[in-house]
């Protein structure tokens, strides 16, 4: 007899579902085995087994809050950020993975020259000088992290940068005289008188005409601009300076330098070579004669004064120098006011 077609597919289909079947973790083979095995953590600290034993550490001690290559990232951290427990700096930029962490930068692609707060200052030139990429005015000073003169050497930190000096230490090279007074080009104008002048501190002849920059009279006055940088006044501006209705470069009438004071850099008594900033920032060299009178401004400032006053620091009032023209290398001073404190 027969079965009916429906009572036979019945058996069957019941038949096939008696026959064991493989259970989920066995149906995923060795894939689901190495899955396994890749979020094993052994010692519960945050760090997969396979994880810490590529990376040097020990799968089964509890290094969280290691820090192997000291970049200022906890194990767990360089796990977490994608970063390397034993390479400070995983993407090479310059900068360590702790402090592109705790900066916001990514620690796994090299943003080095990259300027997310348009400071004029690189992330990495940001970490050199200890201010914040994201910040452009890292201290709230009012002055944008470029713009800072951390060591007071008379440049901006862009400025440092630009020549290659080093914006935390005022005298780089260590030869006595700040990074601001040098003059790495030999033209007669130091650094921060190249980037007064828009010229270029290690080009001699910025403009590539012939003439050293420092020989250069860019306000046709009759003085160079070395000659107005030292003395005091504008080489950009032509004016009357010496108030005798002539030109700038004319014999004649005693010529203010720094008529708004300055300070002593320094004083050689035996060359009587006398080096002072005024007040906009010019370094002025004069020399000083027996004939240069020195006295204090006013009354009650004790004894005369003399040239054993011109001490670094000393405050200057009015400096004068009688019948210069531009053919003196270095202009002697008739008059030497000194301010009594």
């Amino acid at each position: 007899m027969k079965r009916p077609l429906k009572l036979a597919l019945a058996v069957t289909a019941a038949a096939l579902g008696a026959l064991p079947m493989a259970s989920p973790a066995l149906a995923g083979g060795k894939e689901g085995s190495d899955r396994g095995r890749a979020a094993r953590d052994s010692d519960r600290d945050g760090m997969p087994d396979k994880w810490e034993k590529a990376n040097g550490l020990n799968p089964h001690r509890n290094d969280a809050k290691g820090d192997a290559d000291h970049d200022k990232l906890r194990n767990l951290a360089e796990y977490r950020a994608g970063t390397r427990p034993r390479k400070a700096d995983t993407d090479r930029d310059g900068m360590p993975d702790g402090w592109e962490v705790a900066n916001k930068l990514r620690p796994t692609r090299d943003d080095a020259d990259a300027d997310p707060d348009g400071d004029e200052l690189t992330n990495e030139q940001e970490y050199e000088v200890r201010s914040r990429p994201k910040l452009a005015d890292t201290n709230g000073d009012g002055t944008s992290d470029g713009a800072e003169d951390p060591d007071e050497d008379e440049l901006t930190n862009v400025e440092e940068f630009l020549v290659d000096e080093d914006p935390l230490e005022a005298d780089s090279d260590d030869d006595g005289v700040l990074d601001g007074a040098e003059d790495l080009d030999d033209d007669g104008l130091s650094n921060r008188d190249e980037f007064d002048l828009d010229t270029d501190p290690q080009e001699a002849d910025s403009d590539d005409d012939g003439v050293l920059d420092g020989a250069e009279d860019s306000d046709g006055d009759g003085f160079t601009d070395e000659d107005e940088c030292r003395r005091g006044s504008d080489p950009w501006q032509d004016e009357d300076e010496n108030g005798d209705d002539g030109e700038d470069g004319e014999d004649g009438d005693d010529i203010v330098v720094g008529a708004d004071g300055g300070t002593v850099e320094s004083f050689d008594a035996g060359s009587g070579l006398l080096i002072y900033t005024v007040a906009d920032g010019f370094t002025v060299v004069v020399s000083v004669t027996d004939d240069t009178e020195i006295e204090w401004d006013g009354r009650g400032c004790g004894d005369a004064a003399s040239i054993d006053d011109l001490n670094a620091g000393q405050l200057l009032g009015e400096v004068t120098v009688a019948d210069w023209d531009d053919t003196e290398e270095i202009p002697v001073a008739e008059k030497v006011e000194l301010v009594c404190e």
